[in-house]
């Protein structure tokens, strides 16, 4: 079938079954009319269904012609592609939901109507689903049964089935998305990104829900907020890392080529939004244990010299600095940047395994982008307040580029002695002892001291 018949096709049978529902005296005759399209689309097992409605109803159900694999995956591709799915999907929201589903067997509910939702392109559900948890009444609809069965559909679909997971799959492989080009992917990303991470904002703050920005158990503890929703959708994507993701892999030699990377745009555009939403530090606080775990594994199976290469070799390690790169952002990588060192600091890292995990999620991004050295080297040396354990590592990283204990082979005097007078400079500024708390003056002195040490030790040399 041509692609032009094949959607008129989908368009028919999409009115055919919302007429069908539309005149349906009992609930089983809309599961009959639900599964006669979803059978066309999804590879399900009808004795499911069949066994939990009446039987006068079931040959109706065992009757459907089942059609092939490639067929299927026509049908599949025209409905989401098309305006198939939007149209059935708000007629399901909007009145088999309120009217019809709070009687569904809980068999036919999860592969008549879930299934759509559930197994469907995620990045048309959530556009579709996200708008419908703020539904205002109208014509006497059940607000109440409309919101709550669009809370239960995001769950099920971004929690429990590792939506984001899939969305980012689905965006890099544009096959598998609404047709995206390299032009259309990034707005693409942005739209869908901004979308999910307002899922908390719309989210009802009154209901036992995994959506909202404040999970309830914790509120009625008293405990700081917890965004449980932020917390696994973190959690899934990091997993791309973990996982040594292939579409994490696909163009990133390159940082210019990593924008036609469409699962490192959206991963680096949810932790944007997430971090300006001010959960920069729950996002750190799932990274760094992550690769803390790694960097010591690295450590104990090999001697210290030798590091370096065994990380730059080891693709386990390449996606966690892919992962900082997708982050383009410039406030959420300082926000991110401030929190993974007060994170290795509450994790008790000592100051080989710091190192490591700096250079690992940075030294790329460090090497090629002038803004990143900037962080490091002048905002967090002379404007920010950190623990002296922080800052000797920032110093380790950053200044001396090289691990706790090594020779500075790479040492530049010029930039030592810059960086250096910088430090004084700012000290010596009647107006910075006059305001700057003690700790930042602290910090200040700290820095001094610490690089004129290592210029003497290198070759005596004094300002």
């Amino acid at each position: 079938m041509e692609k032009r018949q094949l959607e008129g096709a989908v368009i028919a049978k999409v009115k055919e079954v919302i007429s069908a529902i539309m005149n349906a005296k009992h609930v089983d005759e809309v599961v009959c009319a639900l599964h006669s399209i979803a059978a066309l689309l999804f590879p399900l097992d009808s004795s499911l269904i069949s066994g939990s409605i009446e039987e006068c109803y079931r040959d109706k159900v065992l009757g459907v012609k089942i059609p092939s694999v490639e067929e299927r995956h026509d049908w599949w591709d025209a409905f989401y592609r098309g305006v198939g799915f939007p149209t059935l999907a708000r007629f399901l929201l909007l009145d088999v939901a309120p009217n019809w589903l709070g009687c569904f067997p809980i068999s036919a509910q999860k592969h008549a109507y879930d299934v759509f939702f559930s197994h469907g392109l995620v990045s048309e559900v959530v556009q579709i689903l996200v708008p419908f948890l703020q539904q205002n009444g109208s014509d006497g609809l059940d607000v109440s049964a409309v919101i709550s069965n669009s809370e239960r559909l995001l769950v099920l679909c971004l929690l429990e089935n590792y939506g984001m997971l899939q969305l980012a799959r689905e965006f890099g492989d544009p096959s598998k998305s609404k047709g995206f080009t390299n032009e259309r992917i990034r707005p693409a990303v942005s739209r869908v990104a901004q979308i999910v991470a307002s899922i908390p904002d719309k989210a009802r703050m009154n209901t036992l829900t995994l959506l909202s920005s404040q999970y309830p158990p914790f509120a009625l503890l008293g405990l700081d907020i917890i965004c449980v929703f932020f917390k696994q959708i973190i959690a899934q994507l990091l997993s791309l890392a973990e996982e040594r993701d292939t579409s994490l892999l696909e163009n990133v030699d390159a940082l210019d080529e990593m924008d036609k990377n469409g699962a490192l745009l959206f991963v680096g555009e949810m932790f944007s939004r997430i971090s300006r939403r001010g959960f920069a530090d729950l996002l750190s606080s799932e990274l760094v244990p992550r690769v803390l775990r790694l960097v010591k594994k690295c450590l104990s199976s090999s001697n210290h010299s030798s590091t370096k290469g065994l990380l730059e070799s080891n693709p386990d390690f390449m996606c966690w600095s892919i992962i900082m790169e997708a982050i383009r952002d410039p406030y959420t990588m300082e926000r991110i940047s401030e929190h993974i060192l007060h994170q290795l600091a509450t994790h008790h890292a000592d100051d080989v395994q710091a190192y490591w995990v700096l250079w690992l999620l940075f030294h790329r991004n460090f090497k090629v982008q002038a803004s990143i050295r900037s962080m490091f080297v002048d905002k967090f040396l002379l404007w920010k307040v950190f623990p002296i354990t922080c800052l000797k590592w920032i110093l380790q990283f950053a200044v001396h580029e090289c691990p706790p204990g090594n020779s500075l082979s790479g040492y530049n005097r010029p930039r030592f002695s810059n960086i250096v007078e910088r430090l004084v400079t700012t000290w010596s500024k009647k107006e910075f002892v006059q305001t700057a708390p003690i700790e930042q003056q602290a910090c200040i002195l700290f820095h001094c001291a610490n690089s004129l040490k290592n210029m003497q030790e290198k070759d005596g040399y004094i300002l």
